[in-house]
């Protein structure tokens, strides 16, 4: 820990009391008042801990020099743009300790958590569940070893938030650059397991601020989001060498669609189409959207489908689990069933559907199934042409 205190029950910090090396004092736990001592060292940032068998709870021991460091980093930032800030302000009613609490402006207060070691789920949501529901905003920032590569972890999933500017978004410190790196506009590529996003370094200084950033990111990114190509054909070869290599997952699939009287070659091409917010979703994407299209094509042509009817249909797909989304708490469930919303208008754009109002559609026409591979890559290859052309 950073924060201790002294015999005046006045809080010192670790950074500070460094420079009084040659005086010994004093100092006591936040927390549970026991006593602890400054540990200093030519490698690790000097900081306080326990002495053996210490049976505090809130104050954990072990903590990483990137933690400690990025702790530092963060509260120096704030105090050098004159933005009130406390390390490690223990908050006893919520029995829980943020890494940094600030008031960004003057109504609202914030804890940022720098989260560098691995953390439950539940323990996760327990701890946003406390600030929140006490009037606190939260912001948890990752530390090196949970940085966006190319494929998204569950793990990462957890700290997933959105804007409705700039998409979903991840913050990440570099402590080696002295950096923040907001990861941006994160989207699941098509059907694969790749992730495509923006990112926009902020050097940590007096004279930058994390929220004039965040608002240069939402007027650069109204005009630069990124699109997903569909990649049709990629899609197709996925499921084949799924089912040659047996993965569970689409065995299963092949054979609920064999029970149907469909194949990986009748398969209709609406199956195979990425909707938005697909990021959030656990379930095999194929196989839910074909569940979802053979509800639609119990209908006769002309029949009608209201917003309504599709919302519980989501819901029923949802308690069978036929459509599971990620443990991802920063996110609201209204935003999870927006790929059936945005699902539904690709069935409208593909003509299956025609939208008669804001909140209905007719059924229109069957999706096409296909006779034999040749006719379905052909058609698949045109799509995806005149998808990247129009990009």
């Amino acid at each position: 820990m950073l924060i201790a205190v002294n015999k005046g029950n006045q809080y010192v910090n670790a950074l500070d009391e460094q420079k009084n090396k040659n005086r010994k004092k004093d100092y006591y736990c936040p927390s549970c008042k026991e006593p602890v001592f400054l540990k200093k060292g030519l490698i690790k940032q000097d900081h306080f801990t326990h002495f053996q068998k210490s049976d505090c709870t809130v104050f954990s021991e072990g903590e990483t020099q990137e933690h400690i460091l990025g702790k530092n980093i963060l509260y120096r930032w704030f105090t050098q743009q004159e933005i009130p800030c406390q390390l490690e302000a223990y908050l006893p009613n919520l029995k829980q300790r943020p890494d940094l609490l600030n008031w960004l402006d003057e109504q609202t207060p914030v804890a940022l958590e720098f989260q560098c070691s691995a953390l439950s789920a539940e323990r996760m949501i327990e701890r946003t569940s406390g600030y929140t529901k006490n009037g606190y905003r939260v912001y948890w920032i990752l530390g090196q070893n949970f940085h966006l590569k190319d494929k998204l972890t569950n793990f990462q999933r957890l700290f997933i938030q959105e804007h409705n500017k700039i998409g979903c978004y991840l913050l990440e410190l570099h402590v080696e650059t002295n950096d923040i790196v907001i990861r941006y506009g994160i989207i699941q590529e098509g059907n694969s397991a790749c992730i495509i996003s923006q990112c926009r370094h902020l050097k940590i200084d007096e004279s930058t601020s994390l929220n004039t950033v965040m608002q240069q990111i939402i007027l650069y990114s109204t005009n630069t989001q990124i699109e997903s190509k569909k990649k049709l054909i990629q899609s197709h070869y996925y499921l084949n060498r799924g089912r040659n290599y047996q993965v569970p997952i689409i065995v299963d699939f092949q054979k609920y669609i064999y029970k149907k009287g469909d194949s990986l070659v009748s398969l209709p091409l609406e199956v195979y189409l990425p909707v938005k917010n697909q990021l959030f979703i656990k379930t095999l994407s194929y196989f839910w959207k074909y569940q979802f299209l053979e509800w639609i094509m119990e209908r006769n042509s002309g029949d009608i489908i209201s917003k309504k009817e599709i919302a519980r249909k989501a819901t029923i797909m949802i308690i069978n689990n036929e459509l599971n989304f990620y443990v991802m708490p920063l996110i609201s469930d209204e935003s999870k069933r927006k790929c059936i919303t945005h699902f539904v208008t690709l069935l409208n754009e593909r003509g299956l559907l025609i939208a008669i109002s804001q909140s209905e559609w007719m059924v229109q026409k069957e999706p096409q199934r296909y006779k034999n591979e040749k006719e379905k890559i052909t058609e698949f290859l045109k799509l995806d042409s005149s998808l990247i052309m129009d990009s």
